[in-house]
């Protein structure tokens, strides 16, 4: 009898050893809902000197996957001058992205990527949930700005004694545009004991870009070289084109 019960009992402790080394990613009790902010945004832009102040929430979803939603407030922090800049009064608009994630249950960071990037290194000690580690993401965005631009008009002055008498002035118009991407993103996220989070990736993909003028005066011919979209040759005041597009983003935020 005595030998019966052991028997059971060694049974016993063997399946549940077995249960729990087999339990999915999803027993891991992950944090349900991270709030976060993309840092590398608020970084002034070269082309326009804009910051982009925004929030960010990541909701888990099951099986290792989660979805991400971002909005932000597009501001510039003060009028824009300069060789690689498109010369501009003041740029405001709205940012939203949206990606999906799915994480591949690799927690252990893999040394060489600290050399590639080495923000990376800040991301040890994660805690081992099913939304931690390197995970994989499509990701999309929409962007909305518009750009008060100034430029000198010449105008002819009528009833004059001197015929083809002129004077210039200065013409306000806005530029209205908006940006459509699309990427794959590669990333690891790190969620510490205390509830800190640091998000880190980088992505490649594509995107698309219009923009139109309002108000604005002069002619074709008036378009400086300067005032293209570096690096294509579309016109910063008007036009469309498509070119490639690269993501590096680091996110804070804390894990609820």
């Amino acid at each position: 009898m005595i030998g019966q019960k052991n028997i059971f009992t060694t049974i016993f402790v063997a399946g549940l050893s077995f249960i729990t080394l087999s339990q999915s990613p999803d027993s891991l009790r992950p944090k349900r809902i991270i709030v976060t902010t993309s840092v590398f945004e608020y970084i002034p832009t070269i082309k326009l000197n804009t910051g982009n102040f925004n929030i960010g929430t990541d909701i888990y979803l099951s099986r290792r996957k989660s979805i991400y939603f971002n909005c932000g407030y597009i501001k510039s922090f003060s009028p824009a001058q300069g060789l690689l800049s498109i010369s501009s009064l003041n740029t405001q608009g709205i940012k939203m992205q949206v990606e999906g994630r799915h994480y591949f249950r690799r927690h252990k960071m893999v040394q060489p990527a600290i050399l590639l990037f080495w923000f990376h290194i800040f991301q040890y000690n994660t805690q081992t949930l099913s939304n931690t580690g390197y995970y994989t993401a499509l990701h999309t965005s929409f962007q909305r700005t518009a750009t008060d631009r100034q430029e000198t008009v010449v105008d002819f002055i009528n009833n004059n004694p001197f015929p083809n008498t002129t004077h210039t002035k200065l013409n306000i118009y806005t530029v209205n545009r908006n940006a459509y991407s699309v990427n794959i993103k590669f990333g690891y996220q790190c969620i510490k004991k205390c509830g800190l989070t640091v998000d880190y990736s980088v992505g490649l993909g594509a995107a698309f870009i219009s923009s139109n003028s309002k108000n604005r005066l002069g002619s074709d011919t008036d378009w400086p070289h300067s005032e293209q979209d570096f690096p294509m040759t579309k016109l910063f005041d008007k036009g469309t084109c498509f070119y490639p597009n690269v993501l590096y983003q680091l996110r804070l935020g804390w894990g609820l």
